[in-house]
């Protein structure tokens, strides 16, 4: 059990609470993650917070202004107050899916379940791994994982995390995802993978993906029967020219038999609408037909009814009426490239710094996010650098120090990096 699950259980210890807990309900507990450090972050950051997953620009969120101009654009009590059908908005599926093919080419022509809105991407993943996942399971995830994996898979479905190095000697391991597929019990096997990952902001080449699609159709032929869960939470945010554009569900789709993708995907960073709290759940396997996926996307409508029933109408509403504006894609570019300014601006920057081992960064170039690997501890200069500079970051195992350059305005991106190098050099 978590160690913070324990101490919550003896603060209840005694009290009817305790009596009455569940299992689930006494290994449950809030994570001292990146949450907790951006809320700490939100009362002391007083000059720089690099910490929380959005995109801002002046301390105000990022948008897209067709879907800000719904709030005051003639939607009606029907768009706002009922409750949405619990797989969504069939004109948003709909509407999601023709965007997914257009940003995915490779599948265009195939078969795949029509997507399914969750609250989230938290929600999609906690829905699909609720179908698909027993006590017990293995699931394998890289080193580098956000951490509400932990809470859903080893809490929520008591299942095994087996994680693998995401990087060897500066580049991608797929090698080592290879190995440890292979070192799985038994033929079925479960794995998430992360691009752009979170906390590093990386994704795969062009190369590299072909290199992911090729090792796991050779272990379907082998016999290994795969689940492949894409996290695709960032998806869309590239910033350089050899980085894969399609999610890898695009490129394993109709691939083998034994290949079984899931999409989880969301409108929440990609359409800039973090608070909407929309996903999207999508399936595929080649040789499936129609009436097997309509038979997947049941149990997933029931395991949503028996979760949160369904989803936020006027949320799906406002998404929709935005994805059908005619400038709807012009500004959602726009706001790609400011995000992008800022990472080709912390590139040139971390350039200045080569050579100090204090920090080394870690390979990115995607996303959000980049993270440094610490000479020393992380939490101690995470610490240090909210107390005595005012700046937020986050601290990963200990070892790892992520900032979110998202949500620095790109003028402050090389101040952001002198005060975090001088910070390290003070306490390693």
């Amino acid at each position: 059990m978590n160690p913070l699950a324990k101490e919550l259980n003896e603060i209840l210890e005694g009290s009817i609470a305790d009596v009455m807990l569940s299992d689930y309900g006494k290994r449950m507990y809030f994570p001292k993650g990146i949450i907790s450090q951006s809320a700490e972050a939100k009362k002391k950051a007083t000059r720089y917070n690099a910490t929380i997953g959005i995109a801002t620009e002046k301390n105000e969120a990022l948008y897209i202004p067709s879907i800000y101009d719904g709030f005051s654009n003639g939607l009606t009590a029907n768009d706002i107050f009922p409750y949405a059908p619990t797989a969504g908005d069939v004109n948003l599926r709909k509407a999601w899916l023709d965007e997914m093919i257009l940003k995915n080419p490779n599948l265009e022509g195939k078969k795949t379940s029509l997507p399914v809105v969750t609250s989230g991407l938290t929600h999609a993943i906690s829905i699909a791994f609720s179908l698909f996942l027993d006590e017990g399971d293995e699931i394998i995830v890289p080193d580098f994982y956000w951490g509400n994996y932990n809470l859903i898979f080893t809490e929520q479905r008591k299942a095994k995390n087996v994680t693998f190095s995401l990087f060897e000697n500066g580049k991608l391991n797929i090698e080592g995802l290879s190995r440890t597929i292979d070192e799985c019990t038994g033929d079925k096997v479960s794995l998430i993978l992360n691009f752009p990952n979170n906390p590093t902001g990386y994704t795969p080449t062009v190369d590299e993906a072909e290199k992911i699609v090729s090792m796991l159709v050779s272990k379907a032929e082998a016999g290994k029967k795969l689940l492949v869960f894409t996290d695709d939470a960032y998806f869309g945010l590239f910033f350089e020219e050899d980085v894969c554009r399609e999610s890898l569900f695009s490129l394993l789709s109709d691939a083998h038999e034994n290949i079984f993708t899931v999409k989880g995907d969301a409108a929440t960073k990609e359409e800039m609408v973090w608070g909407f709290r929309v996903g999207f759940l999508t399936y595929n396997s080649k040789g499936m037909t129609e009436a097997q996926y309509e038979a997947l996307v049941q149990k997933t409508m029931g395991a949503i009814r028996g979760n949160v029933s369904s989803c936020s109408k006027p949320a799906q509403t406002l998404l929709l009426q935005g994805m059908k504006s005619p400038t709807y894609h012009q500004e959602k570019k726009s706001g790609i490239a400011k995000i992008q300014s800022r990472y080709e601006v912390i590139k040139k920057v971390l350039a200045t710094y080569e050579g100090n081992d204090d920090l080394l960064p870690l390979p990115f170039n995607s996303g959000y996010f980049m993270s440094f690997t610490c000479k020393g501890d992380s939490e101690v200069l995470r610490t240090h650098l909210l107390d005595n500079y005012g700046v937020g970051t986050i601290s990963i195992k200990g070892k790892y120090l992520r900032l979110a350059f998202s949500s620095t305005d790109i003028e402050n991106i090389e101040e952001l990096l002198s005060i975090v190098y001088k910070a390290a050099g003070e306490v390693f």
